[in-house]
């Protein structure tokens, strides 16, 4: 038996290679391939049957329409969501669609909204960024099922219509079942140009269904990074150097190579490695092993050289970012009150349940085992550790515990395929909880200043915004970077808002930061908005005027925008707290994620002892595919951003993480967990994202509830232990 076949999960929803679909499927099975026009390698891997090729959905004899989803499942529905989609173009029965989760890296699957070449699941793009080519794709299976009924009843494929998984001949009301013609109608022409169902015919869209991955992770059988057992593995552990870009000079092994089970001490990338034939035994062994490392400049780092670091960056010049426009140092000028304060965020850790793991087996090519975001991207770090070519190495992608912009590293992938090779067999390292949290890829620490000038009737009439913080893509996709330069993911939304402030100008300090940075959940938009959405708020008590009404007429000309916010209120019961309570609000607008959000806060207490009541978010991402998933993803992200705001931050000292664990990395605790409502409103036919965009502007709303408490503008964050204590 190899790793493959031992590690096959049969279950509903199962990850499975597409050699192992195409066997288990039926003898009978329909695949269909729609080339986009993009660009991008795949691994290598056995072919399928002849001719048999698949994109994004399967029928089998047995009727069982399978959508074929290469976007990875971290918990946010994407094999439900895009299921659903395929689901209502084709005319699908709901209770025979399932889903497979692929690990290939077709064209196909590369996502359009985001970086050029990979395959990747983020910035909550799944459903808008592959929504037209599923659409295509099912619809294009639709009309080769007619043009295969057509040709067996002799009949105009116009006669047809087809729901319910059964293509129906109107005339005579003869039909068949998507299984029966599925042979036939892999034969017939693929469409070059389907038609598209209109949207009063996409009857599964809009729909609550249940989530289609609870049965197996209920029952056990889905498989996640870290439950990956195969035949004649080893396991390694693993510790780290202090600081971000420790090399070992010298180890002390001696004891912990006649320990039991032990058959290697190595060092790796930034540590040390001990790997034997089982975990508790590397475990044991590497904790009596004694490493020295070399000097190294981040080893003088802490939290007071970041600091300083981010306020020299935010002396200099930096560049213009987009959304700069009008004549902001005029506006200023003439303004009658002048708003002007700094912020600060620090670093942040992903802090998932699950921590980062990788399995590697280097024999005729090269495999990986894990849960991760990118398996190009995993795929060219192990590729990179190998001196080989990216695309002759099989990535098998799990269910993830939890996400966040986390999973996916060098570290990890990069240790597995070393220690892999230097012993000759498969090995699983696994990370403790502890190194996940100390060589996370954190979230950049940020320091910002910003100006917001008041006209006579205390509306905006500029707003200047400077961030000092390491840059995203400088850090993980230097190639594309490097096309782009000097714009960078942290100046995106800084300003050009949606309030139509009529001058604006933005500006961007790289300060390169001695941790590794990666991306997070809300990135740019969550620190951007702190500052934008505290100004507002503080421009509004200057003039007078109720917050949420102050921002209503800065938006009054855009109804979707007003409408969220009405209704929000209406929830909420703005104003109408009880005594001892009250509120704060925020709202955030994106292109990119589509949305429209505006969040309530509702607090109750004193600075001393604090606590917050409830959390009300409404939700405008277009159109709403599955509005239940919809509000989970509302809600998961207004819970996460909350808990950052509140208590969250990695602190360094001697180039090294303070926080280890979650005795003092302190993550929202269930006592602390307010009521939530959050309601979606679906518009249009275009869906946005739901994933992120939650975690945006809740920071900026407690903030202000908290000045509507207690009289208290706090800017820097997090708010408990900087002027707050919550209960």
């Amino acid at each position: 038996m190899n790793m493959e076949q031992h590690c096959l999960n049969h279950g509903a929803g199962a990850l499975l290679s597409r050699r192992a679909f195409l066997e288990g499927v039926g003898t009978t099975t329909f695949l269909l391939a729609f080339q986009l026009p993009i660009g991008g390698a795949r691994a290598k891997e056995s072919p399928a049957r002849p001719g048999q090729f698949n994109a994004f959905l399967a029928i089998g004899e047995d009727d069982i329409v399978t959508a074929i989803v290469a976007q990875t499942e971290g918990g946010q529905g994407n094999s439900t969501g895009m299921t659903q989609v395929i689901a209502a173009e084709l005319g699908a029965a709901w209770p025979q669609m399932r889903y497979l989760l692929t690990t290939e890296r077709r064209p196909e699957y590369i996502n359009p909204m985001l970086y050029e070449g990979l395959v990747l699941t983020a910035g909550s793009s799944s459903i808008p960024g592959f929504y037209g080519a599923m659409r295509q794709a099912a619809a294009a299976t639709r009309e080769m099922l007619v043009a295969a009924a057509a040709r067996r009843l002799g009949a105009r494929p116009d006669e047809f219509s087809v729901a319910e998984s059964k293509v129906t001949h109107s005339p005579s009301a003869r039909h068949f079942t998507f299984g029966q013609l599925a042979a036939d109608a892999a034969k017939e022409q693929v469409p070059a140009k389907p038609q598209l169902r209109a949207r009063n015919e996409l009857h599964l869209i809009g729909q609550r269904l249940d989530r289609l991955d609870v049965p197996a992770k209920v029952n056990g059988s889905a498989r996640f990074g870290l439950d990956l057992e195969a035949p004649d593995m080893l396991y390694a552990a693993v510790r780290h150097g202090p600081a971000y870009g420790s090399t070992v000079t010298q180890i002390d092994d001696a004891k912990a190579k006649s320990m039991p089970g032990v058959r290697l001490v190595m060092a790796v990338p930034q540590g040390v490695a001990v790997v034997a034939d089982q975990y508790w035994q590397a475990a044991k062994a590497l904790a009596e092993v004694r490493e020295t490392y070399a000097s190294h400049p981040n080893s003088e780092a802490s939290s007071a050289t970041v600091e300083a670091a981010l306020r020299r960056g935010l002396e200099q010049p930096g560049v213009p970012t987009m959304g700069s426009h009008g004549d902001v140092p005029a506006a200023m000028k003439s303004a009658a009150k002048i708003l002007d304060a700094e912020f600060s965020m620090p670093f942040l850790s992903h802090a998932c349940m699950e921590p980062v793991s990788c399995t590697a087996r280097i024999g005729d090519q090269v495999e990986l085992w894990l849960s991760t975001k990118s398996p190009s991207l995993d795929a060219g770090h192990a590729a990179r550790a190998l001196g080989i070519d990216p695309s002759s190495i099989v990535v098998h992608n799990e269910y993830q515990g939890g996400d966040f912009g986390r999973r996916s590293g060098m570290e990890h992938t990069t240790e597995a395929v070393l220690l892999a090779k230097a012993t000759g067999r498969s090995v699983k390292v696994v990370w403790t909880r502890e190194e996940d949290l100390r060589v996370d890829q954190h979230r950049t620490a940020f320091l910002g200043h910003a100006r917001l000038g008041l006209g006579a009737d205390g509306m905006p009439v500029a707003y200047e915004a400077k961030i000092a913080c390491d840059g995203l893509w400088q850090r993980l996709f230097p190639w594309f970077y490097a096309k782009k330069k000097p714009v960078d993911l942290p100046t995106f939304d800084l300003v050009g808002s949606s309030y139509g402030i009529p001058n604006e100008a933005g500006t961007y300090v790289n300060v390169p930061l001695p941790v590794r940075i990666g991306a997070f959940r809300g990135n740019n938009d969550t620190h951007n908005g702190f500052m934008l959405e505290s100004m507002i708020d503080d421009a509004a008590r200057e003039a007078g005027i109720d917050p949420l009404t102050y921002r209503r007429r800065l938006l009054t000309k855009d109804a979707r925008s007003t409408a969220v916010l009405d209704r929000a209120a209406a929830i909420a019961g703005w104003g109408k707290t009880a005594a001892g309570h009250h509120q704060g609000v925020a709202f955030w607008q994106s292109d990119f994620y589509r949305c429209r959000l505006a969040v309530i806060v509702e607090v109750s207490g004193t600075a001393d002892a604090l606590k917050v009541e409830r959390l009300v978010g409404v939700c405008d991402s277009g159109l709403a595919i599955n509005p239940m998933l919809a509000e989970r993803a509302v809600e998961a992200g207004m819970i996460f951003g909350l808990s950052n705001a509140m208590s969250e931050r990695i602190t360094l000292s001697g180039g090294a993480p303070e926080q280890t664990n979650f005795d003092t990395y302190q993550l929202l605790r269930i006592d602390q967990a307010p009521d939530i409502t959050v309601e979606i409103i679906s518009v249009g036919d275009e869906p946005g994202s739901f994933g992120e965009v939650g975690t945006m502007p809740i920071c900026s709303a407690l903030g202000n509830a908290i000045v509507s408490a207690t009289s208290k503008r706090i800017r820097t964050t997090p708010f408990g232990g900087n002027g707050v204590t919550f209960v």
